[in-house]
């Protein structure tokens, strides 16, 4: 059991190292969206592909340890074929809108799934664990993902005005501020799998 909770905690390690890229991917989409910068929309579709693969290596190691991580898999293709073609897409900002909130929701669901899980493993590892690490994290994440979605749609109705620029700012602070979550409750998580 223990190279169980050792290839969770790697896995969880790689997860974390594509959630920070993930930031990456939100700042250059964004900025390349609202200045209207095709290379930096083409370069946030290659952290995208990154994102991605450091995810899905993550998650194939963490299922190892559980199965329920091949479910976060599935969400984390679908969440990367979709942000693809947001940051593809070049004059239609409804359907941009649109897929960012498929986006959006497809990473919200694999994050409660590996939350979960990874809550599960670490209190078989050790009973003493705080479980409720892992649902004040993914309900933390869920807050700001759901928070930023409707800046977002405020931005929509302000497409054209000088207010643009606030909700555009507080949708990057939460995109930012959920990541920085769940980065910590990642890389706490995969300390505690791999502690000898």
């Amino acid at each position: 059991m223990e190279k169980q909770f050792s290839a969770a905690g790697q896995g969880l390690m790689r997860i974390f190292f594509g959630v920070c890229l993930s930031a990456a991917y939100v700042l250059l989409n964004t900025t390349g969206l609202l200045l209207g910068l095709m290379p930096l929309r083409v370069l946030s579709a290659i952290t995208c592909l990154a994102v991605f693969f450091l995810v899905f290596v993550g998650l194939t190691a963490a299922s190892v340890a559980d199965s329920g991580y091949r479910r976060a898999i599935w969400f984390s293709r679908l969440g990367a074929v979709v942000g693809l073609l947001a940051a593809l897409i070049v004059d239609n900002s409804m359907l941009i809108f649109a897929l960012a909130v498929l986006r959006q929701l497809m990473e919200l669901t694999g994050l409660v799934l590996i939350c979960r899980l990874s809550s599960r493993l670490m209190e078989e590892r050790d009973g003493d664990v705080d479980s409720s690490r892992g649902e004040m994290t993914w309900r933390l994440c869920v807050l700001c993902g759901v928070s930023s979605i409707l800046c977002a749609c405020g931005a929509m109705f302000l497409a054209d005005n000088k207010m643009l620029l606030a909700p555009i700012t507080v949708y990057l602070v939460l995109q930012l501020a959920g990541r920085l979550v769940f980065m910590v409750f990642l890389y706490r998580s995969q300390g505690a799998l791999q502690r000898h």
